[in-house]
């Protein structure tokens, strides 16, 4: 395992697989060609995509706590900790009060199929089709007001996670009509940590807090979705808060944890991998399949990469 930068962390012994540090504390990953842009708790930073040399992020703006980021073919959208921020190669923009966003940490970035562009925050879901930013709150429809992850569903469903205990969970905005999920009906824990979309088309929901969590399947029965399947510790994954969930090229299954590693699911049945096996960190964040043969680990701890090899010889 070759590890690239620098690090205080306590380097694996013995080396497994390829680690690249800096960046440290990882929460979004996007392709933009030749280059991976990589946002956490530092800001921005680019990795080369066949090089994996660090490429450093041309912009002024401080952009800390960088929580999630948007690819749009030449603009990088980056939602942080002072706002939202757009960045293309001749320049960049926060937009402030003055534009009707606020000027916060934002917590998501995402364009639905009809071209509006929606921020998730703490005060609400903001939403741009072109003529301004609009709000979306409980006023609403909204579950609550803290907005962490969004997601829309190739169905056309928009999906929003919030991550408030006790009073939490997912609001489902499908057609003009509004359905929620919490632990009053079915979800293990009300904080909601991300979303995903699943080949066959039903939705994960992350879920958790410290040594409570799950990883939540929805099926769409009609014009209602339903919780189908619910992964947890009793099933074989690590105990505790469920980070984040990706299915890669090869049909495996990733579940990771808060700090306890993470699972992977496949016809083998399920692994359990940490540090110990080569992992940057044991709280895998995000996920990125390059093109190129290799799945990108976004840790806590800088970015482990594995090629199929790896995967395939994972016992």
């Amino acid at each position: 395992m070759a590890i690239l930068g620098e690090s205080d962390s306590k380097e694996i012994e013995p080396p497994v697989w390829d680690i690249i540090r800096p960046p440290s504390d990882v929460t979004s990953m996007v392709d933009a060609g030749d280059t991976i842009w990589v946002g956490g708790k530092d800001g921005v930073i680019g990795i080369n995509k066949s090089s994996h040399e660090l490429v450093e992020f041309p912009c002024e703006q401080r952009l800390t706590y960088t929580r999630n980021m948007l690819w749009e073919d030449g603009v990088l959208w980056i939602g942080h900790d002072r706002g939202l921020t757009r960045w293309t190669e001749d320049g960049w923009y926060t937009y402030t009060e003055e534009d009707d966003i606020v000027t916060n940490r934002i917590n998501w970035v995402m364009r639905d199929n009809r071209g509006t562009l929606w921020a998730g925050t703490w005060h609400g879901a903001y939403f741009n089709n072109g003529s301004g930013w609009g709000r979306l709150t409980t006023e609403d429809g909204l579950i609550n007001d803290n907005v962490n992850t969004i997601k829309q569903h190739s169905g056309g469903a928009i999906w929003f996670g919030s991550y408030t205990t006790p009073e939490g969970g997912i609001s489902v905005l499908d057609n003009g009509e509004w359905q929620y999920f919490s632990t009053a009906n079915g979800l293990v824990h009300n904080n909601i940590v991300q979303f995903y979309e699943d080949n066959d088309g039903s939705m994960w929901a992350s879920t958790g807090l410290m040594n409570v969590g799950a990883g939540s399947r929805f099926q769409k029965d009609g014009d209602a979705w339903e919780i189908v399947d619910t992964l947890t510790s009793e099933d074989g994954i690590p105990e505790g808060k469920v980070r984040s969930i990706f299915r890669d090229s090869g049909e495996a299954l990733w579940v990771g944890t808060e700090d306890k590693g993470m699972a992977l699911i496949d016809d083998n049945g399920i692994r359990v991998i940490s540090v110990d096996d080569g992992l940057s960190h044991d709280e895998v964040k995000v996920y990125l399949e390059d093109g190129l043969g290799y799945l990108w680990l976004g840790t806590r701890d800088g970015i482990t990469l594995l090629t199929r090899d790896d995967i395939r010889n994972i016992q």
